[in-house]
């Protein structure tokens, strides 16, 4: 008999990489689990953007299963406590959850044999899925996705909402961000093609000041979470082109700590050099990183 994992993405569950992550270790859980992944998909219509392959989709509460939310202090220090395989061997599990319990898991092997695989690997081959085969996104966004050698993300989000009376707060963050992301560049990268996402229209404008050429898609910007998200086909074509771009960006990613946005697109293609531009607590700092540090350092943060 069949026993599945269910991802369940209830009303409000985060934004779109924020799921996406989320969705990425429910993949690589059931596969450690030898379990059969659907999903359970409650939440704001984006339809006009992708749609969900049939083959992953659950829509009929007749399978008997238990909830799991690892938000949840007490359900993580529950797992803390159990042997994670034994007691799941006889249940199908409806997982409400980010990337917690599949650290733990490898953190915790009871079973060596589990964790053979490298896990940056196995996220990035499920990242990939995700996009290319789970959630079959429009021919018209994907026909808009060109190759740029240079991708800079700047997420000014969390800045701009704990600072809505003080524009000069995330003004002043953008110019910095970009001042330290050129400096750091040699003369030939500015004759390479960059390509810049940000969820503020600002940074756009300031860029202007530090690249005589830069491209970014044209758009409305819009946030994924949340009832209440005025969700339109211009806004979501852009969250979708700017993200399959920096996917696809051929030589450097210049990214900062606090943004699934971008540690989906370094997982996505992990052959690149990927620089930190900004860390918590350390705001001064850049520097070439891995893939698997950057992940490592990322995982820890609030965002999963």
């Amino acid at each position: 008999m069949s026993r599945y994992l269910i991802h369940w993405f209830p009303f409000c569950s985060g934004g779109l990489c924020d799921r996406i992550l989320g969705l990425a270790s429910s993949i690589c859980i059931a596969n450690l689990l030898n379990m059969q992944l659907l999903i359970k998909w409650d939440h704001a219509d984006l339809s006009e953007a992708f749609t969900l392959n049939r083959n992953y989709n659950w829509y009929f509460n007749s399978i008997g299963f238990r909830y799991l939310d690892l938000n949840n202090h007490q359900l993580i220090d529950y797992f803390k406590r159990a042997d994670i395989i034994t007691d799941w061997s006889e249940d199908n599990i409806m997982l409400w959850s980010n990337i917690n319990l599949f650290h733990y898991m490898r953190e915790n092997a009871f079973s060596e044999h589990l964790f053979e695989n490298d896990h940056i690997q196995d996220l990035s081959n499920a990242i990939n899925k995700i996009l290319k085969e789970i959630f079959i996104i429009s021919p018209e966004i994907l026909s808009t996705i060109p190759k740029y050698n240079i991708g800079i993300h700047i997420r000014t989000g969390d800045k701009q909402i704990y600072n809505k009376e003080n524009e000069e707060y995330y003004r002043n963050y953008i110019t910095e961000t970009l001042s330290k992301v050129k400096n750091n560049m040699v003369e030939t990268d500015l004759e390479k093609s960059i390509f810049i996402s940000s969820d503020c229209l600002l940074t756009f404008e300031i860029a202007k000041e530090f690249f005589k050429d830069f491209k970014y898609n044209q758009g409305c910007i819009i946030h994924t979470s949340g009832e209440k998200d005025k969700i339109n086909k211009e806004g979501l074509y852009k969250v979708f082109a700017d993200l399959l771009t920096l996917c696809n960006c051929q030589s450097t990613l210049y990214i900062g700590w606090n943004s699934n946005f971008s540690r989906i697109a370094s997982l996505y293609n992990s052959y690149r050099k990927f620089i930190c531009y900004e860390y918590e607590n350390k705001m001064d700092k850049i520097q070439e990183c891995s893939s698997e540090t950057l992940f490592s350092y990322f995982s820890w943060g609030k965002y999963t």
